[in-house]
């Protein structure tokens, strides 16, 4: 058998995690997705905290992460960044179009859309770090901005507090 050329174990991979993703959803089932969103977002901020001890890379984090993933399904997406705030502009999710393809070669899609989990999820993690995102759905795209809460200031800390 021919050894696997890089793509192919990119989209290996990729097919592998899309399949587990789109089985627990399935398991857990659409009133029970919220649990699982708020225990993944859990291991996220988890992990988050321990790879990105200072806060202005959490805060980049939050949306960086996203646009991240964005990145792995061919999106066509911007981060910014302008005075602490980040916004993502997603114009294309590419995560759309690979569901179709999943679909289509037979995996059994809960969801009727990805942004019922992916929402939520970004929700969940900006709130344990602290922070606040508001989105905007459009149809196969979002727009995304978050920034510090104002009950804090840029090193966590309560505002006021001494």
């Amino acid at each position: 058998m021919p050894e696997m050329t890089d793509r192919e174990k990119y989209e290996f991979v990729l097919g592998v995690y899309f399949r587990t993703q789109a089985a627990i959803e399935k398991y857990m089932g659409r009133e029970r997705l919220p649990e699982w969103t708020a225990h993944v977002a859990r291991m996220n901020t988890d992990a988050t905290k321990k790879r990105l001890p200072e806060r202005i890379d959490q805060e980049r984090s939050v949306l960086g992460s996203l646009a991240k993933m964005l990145d792995v399904y061919d999106s066509d997406e911007t981060l910014t960044e302008n005075d602490g705030t980040y916004r993502l502009e997603v114009r294309r999710c590419g995560i759309f179009d690979y569901r179709e393809r999943a679909r289509d070669q037979g995996v059994e899609l809960t969801l009727p859309v990805p942004c019922e989990f992916c929402v939520d999820l970004r929700y969940h993690t900006a709130a344990n770090l602290g922070m606040v995102v508001s989105h905007q759905l459009g149809h196969r795209s979002c727009s995304w901005e978050c920034h510090p809460s104002p009950a804090e200031d840029s090193t966590g800390e309560e505002a006021g507090s001494p």
